[in-house]
């Protein structure tokens, strides 16, 4: 499926290079160049040289740089790695910094240094790129020589067990830091893989060096955001693209469990290609807020509303308490284990992302009950307290009394449960939706977190639902802030229309 349509809206190829210009311009884009009987310019993208010729091309045509790419180096796709440094971009003017006055780092810059060039040449700011390989450190030396650019380009060769130590200075402070890491794990034949499975659209490029790493991109970003711990805030904002969706939410959660929050996340759309950027700070929120930065997400239809079982839900705001879906998952295992409720993960499609399904099954109503032995510890300590003030108060009677009722309900549940089966069976889907209906431009993320809950079965029915879901609202202390039913949302649109 294509997803040019979440292209990033400052990127100049939302609209196709015109080839047929290109191939009038440019001698040896000519050369690849194939016109089909309608007089339609295409070149041949399962074709390596045509690959680099129409790259080296397009960085003349359209940014004045003269660029050479080795013949088994890695082809710099331009529309996608504009989007990343468009996003840059985007989270230097959200923290108020000007691109001229910024210094980046460009981890493993590559034999073209692709990032540094366009950086340096579309916003004269510094960077400096670093690179394990020699020959690759010698080609992008010669790149930024011949486009003159060695007062703003700075390659240094690093260990390849260090990714920022070796390049941080104690006296100085970088603006960002951005990272292309390689995909695949050294040990394993994981591209030939997905060459067989899926054939590829485009020609591959790139040698192993570049392709492949121990531990994946997981293990490299892994080691990166370790690094990034003990740096701190010498480097402002740091970034790496993502590769793989699943890579994505397991690094999320690394920044989690490390009690890193500033984080936000995008996608880079170009094409058919979806890749993904992670940015995580160290400084306050109100110095630099990520979770508030400028970001493009496609958020696709919920697979719950195809499913015809009745089903309500509980919406509210993302918060502090609540900050991401795992916040959430945590919440529900609790609450679960308290009630004594059978929780069960339930699998979901690989392309649902933010969210998260499990069963639960519940034999009696232990929510209720929670809820009267919470109000009589309430009452209880108001009246020990009472007491102290000189008060004859006869406190273990009312519990006493309390006790023997809670013990009669209890016994009515399990006659029920062991006659008739459980109370409540339910299936509970976890969203993050999106609240903003602009899909294609670049906003501030306003989510908002969905609770679910699809009833399949249970002598309790609805009521045992609706009992439980103002239990959850009550514990979750989200009344106040329990958005609008989406349905009432659109009977209102609807009578607006019928009335003009």
């Amino acid at each position: 499926m294509s997803v040019k349509q979440y292209i990033h809206p400052r990127n100049k190829y939302k609209r196709p290079p015109d080839y047929k210009q290109l191939a009038v311009l440019y001698p040896e884009f000519r050369e690849i160049a194939i016109m089909d009987f309608t007089g339609r310019v295409r070149i041949d993208f399962k074709e390596r040289r045509s690959l680099h010729v129409l790259t080296e091309t397009l960085l003349k045509h359209d940014f004045d740089l003269y660029v050479n790419i080795p013949a088994d180096n890695l082809n710099p796709a331009i529309p996608l790695r504009l989007n990343y440094i468009l996003w840059m971009e985007d989270l230097m003017t959200h923290s108020k910094l000007e691109m001229e006055k910024v210094t980046g780092i460009d981890i493993g810059t590559g034999a073209v240094c692709i990032y540094a060039l366009l950086l340096a040449k579309i916003y004269k700011c510094q960077m400096i790129g670093t690179e394990i390989d020699k020959e690759s450190v010698e080609h992008a030396q010669k790149c930024i020589k011949k486009n003159k650019l060695q007062d703003l380009i700075e390659i240094i060769t690093v260990n390849s067990e260090r990714i920022f130590k070796d390049i941080i200075q104690d006296n100085r402070v970088y603006d960002f830091s951005m990272c292309n890491p390689p995909f695949f794990e050294s040990e394993d034949d994981g591209f030939e893989k997905v060459e067989k499975i899926l054939p590829p659209r485009n020609a591959p490029t790139g040698n192993d060096s570049e392709l492949k790493t121990e531990g994946g991109e997981i293990g490299f970003v892994t080691k990166m955001i370790e690094e990034s711990v003990e740096v701190g805030d010498r480097i402002k904002i740091y970034s790496t693209m993502i590769g793989k969706k699943v890579d994505l939410a397991g690094l999320r959660q690394l920044l989690r469990s490390k009690n890193i929050k500033n984080t936000t996340w995008t996608e880079f759309c170009q094409g058919h290609t979806t890749r993904w950027g992670l940015a995580w700070s160290f400084l306050p929120q109100n110095v630099v807020n990520l979770t508030t930065a400028p970001v493009i997400r496609k958020h696709g239809k919920s697979i719950v509303g195809s499913l015809k079982n009745y089903k309500t839900s509980i919406i509210f705001p993302m918060n502090d308490k609540f900050s991401c879906i795992d916040d959430i998952i945590s919440f529900l295992k609790v609450t679960a284990k308290e009630l004594n409720i059978k929780l069960q993960n339930v699998p979901i499609p690989e392309d649902s992302f933010d969210s998260w399904a499990c069963r639960i099954t519940a034999r009696k109503r232990s929510w209720e009950h929670m809820r009267r032995k919470r109000r009589l510890a309430q009452q209880s300590a108001l009246k020990k307290i009472k007491g102290e003030s000189g008060e004859c108060i006869e406190v273990e009677k009312i519990e006493t009394g309390n006790s023997t009722k809670n013990s009669d309900e209890e016994s009515s549940d399990k006659e029920l449960s062991d006659k008739n089966g459980p109370l409540l069976i339910c299936k509970f889907w976890v969203e993050i939706e999106s609240r903003n209906d602009s899909q294609d431009i670049t906003t501030q993320p306003d989510e908002i977190l969905r609770i679910w809950m699809v009833f399949e079965n249970g002598y309790g029915g609805l009521d045992a639902l609706h009992s439980l879901r103002q239990y959850l609202i009550n514990k979750l202390e989200v009344r106040e802030k329990i958005l609008d039913n989406s349905s009432k949302t659109k009977r209102k649109k609807k009578r607006i229309k019928k009335e003009c």
